[in-house]
């Protein structure tokens, strides 16, 4: 019985792919999930983002929930991407933060990416087939990582002082289960491998006075589940669904001493998240749109608990 109801599932799944268009739909986001499709040859899109995040929780190792200082972040992020072929882009993506924590107060430039995109397949209307992109990414350490002001309570870190390499690929594929209002779907997982980072004093790992030593972050995976909704060609829902994981980080060398005169951590467990980002997007044409919306967590492990308000604009040109 179950065989027969998945047959006729696979035979009524074309009707509902290419179900009559009303329209070719527009879209901006969704905020977090990368791109399927490579900016076309010869072609450049600029995104600029900022970011208003407050962290003022913590998730413990049990899964429970505890308080913290609140810690409030505004991060200017802007991403620049060319597309050089037909199934070759690359973009280039610099940070800035502001935090304020206690009164305390702190403006950092970021980490500084590199991504590598490669089409392996174009979304083909009247057909099952998707857009399948795989995308090379390269961190580097341009972030402040170590040697932090002690009186700064970590809020002078802006960066992870790895080169990191992050793998990815994406899956999307937009869809038209109801005429007039199409659904753009990314299925979005990634991995960060990051190798031995030297620190010193206190660090963004943790550290104290007199730490001198090696960390080996521990791997980090992201998956984003998102759909984008239209409501008409303009406006459009979007939703990212996202779960990550971090292996446990370690720490080789002299640990240093807090403030009170305890050992130091440079150590962390692993950790685990789950978080939704919300948004509204309004395109103004197929090459501009902009979009506001939210990212919070929901549950945890070793992990913090924030919310964030987050505005984008994207113009291809």
């Amino acid at each position: 019985m179950k065989l027969k109801l998945f047959i006729i599932f696979l035979l009524f799944l074309p009707c509902l792919i290419f179900a009559n268009r009303a329209y070719t739909p527009w879209y901006t986001g969704p905020l977090l999930a990368d791109n399927g499709t490579n900016t076309a040859k010869g072609m450049i899109d600029i995104q600029p983002y900022l970011f208003f995040r407050d962290t003022n929780g913590v998730y413990n190792k049990s899964w429970g929930h505890g308080s913290t200082p609140s810690t409030f972040t505004f991060h200017a992020q802007l991403e620049f991407e060319a597309g050089l072929t037909k199934w070759f882009d690359i973009k280039f993506i610099g940070n800035a933060l502001y935090k304020d924590k206690e009164g305390e107060k702190s403006f950092e430039v970021g980490d500084t990416t590199v991504e590598l995109g490669i089409q392996l397949l174009r979304d083909k209307i009247y057909t099952i087939t998707p857009a399948i992109r795989l995308t090379i990414i390269e961190s580097f350490p341009t972030g402040k990582y170590k040697n932090l002001n002690p009186s700064k309570l970590g809020i002078d870190s802006s960066g992870s002082g790895s080169f990191e390499t992050i793998f990815g690929f994406v899956i999307e594929k937009v869809v038209y289960w109801f005429e007039s209002h199409p659904i753009r779907f990314r299925i979005n997982p990634t991995y960060a491998y990051s190798p031995k980072v030297s620190v010193k004093n206190f660090n963004t790992y943790g550290g104290g006075f007199n730490t001198n030593g090696k960390v080996s972050p521990g791997g980090f995976f992201s998956g984003i589940v998102s759909f984008e909704f239209s409501f008409t060609q303009r406006w459009v829902f979007a939703m990212d669904i996202v779960e990550t994981y971090s292996g446990k980080t370690t720490f080789k060398g002299i640990p240093g001493t807090n403030q009170d005169g305890s050992i130091a951590s440079n150590t962390k467990g692993t950790s685990d998240q789950t978080s939704l980002a919300p948004a509204i997007e309004y395109n103004f044409s197929a090459n501009l749109g902009m979009l506001a919306g939210s990212h919070f967590s929901i549950r945890g492990k070793n992990s913090t608990d924030f919310v964030s308000g987050i505005i984008s604009a994207t113009y291809t040109f």
